[in-house]
């Protein structure tokens, strides 16, 4: 079952959005089903949407020397903002579901026509900007993290779903080790 509220509620946790806003948000609603493993944004392409996880697992990665790099996970109940969405440049980064997963999506096109008559929209997108440097900055403090040992603690502790429902070569590519690395942390575990 689609519940567009439920993305309405998560753009309130952001900024709380006046009525007329959220109807206008919403009469734009597309739902995009996707098989596992495939991929609705990709480098050089430009995004077209924000997202909501209805249901599902969605990575994100870029182009490493011998595979993709993971950057980012999220899950049921999170937005994705991709890359590059609201000043229009080309994705450098691959956006793939990791699992049968649907998504409720509000075009750009909508986003814009929606701004025309509804200048509040403009303070949402910038709270929006805002929550994706937080989200790289909480990347960014996970790579310094010297140890694999402190990357994998700090894992358990701010996103132990990953642990629980991510394959480990790809959460090993995450936390930037080894897959072998990995596995001997893994298995170590206290939880």
């Amino acid at each position: 079952m689609i519940d567009p509220d439920a993305f309405i509620q998560r753009l309130n946790r952001t900024k709380t959005l006046s009525q007329k806003l959220s109807t206008a948000l919403m009469s734009g609603l597309k739902i995009n089903k996707y098989d596992a493993n495939e991929t609705f944004v990709s480098p050089g392409n430009f995004a077209t949407a924000i997202y909501f996880i209805q249901t599902g697992l969605v990575r994100g990665a870029i182009e490493g020397p011998k595979e993709k790099n993971t950057t980012w996970f999220k899950q049921e109940g999170d937005l994705i903002v991709p890359q590059g969405i609201f000043n229009q440049q080309p994705s450098e980064e691959y956006i793939s579901v990791m699992l049968n997963t649907t998504l409720l999506a509000i075009p750009l096109i909508h986003i814009q026509k929606v701004l025309e008559s509804n200048p509040e929209l403009i303070e949402l997108i910038i709270f929006l900007i805002a929550e994706s440097k937080q989200e790289s900055h909480y990347r960014e403090k996970l790579l310094r993290m010297p140890t694999a040992k402190d990357r994998y603690k700090f894992l358990m502790k701010n996103e132990d779903y990953i642990l629980k429902r991510i394959p480990q070569y790809f959460i090993a590519s995450y936390i930037n080790v080894s897959k072998e690395t990995f596995s001997r942390l893994h298995k170590r575990r206290s939880y």
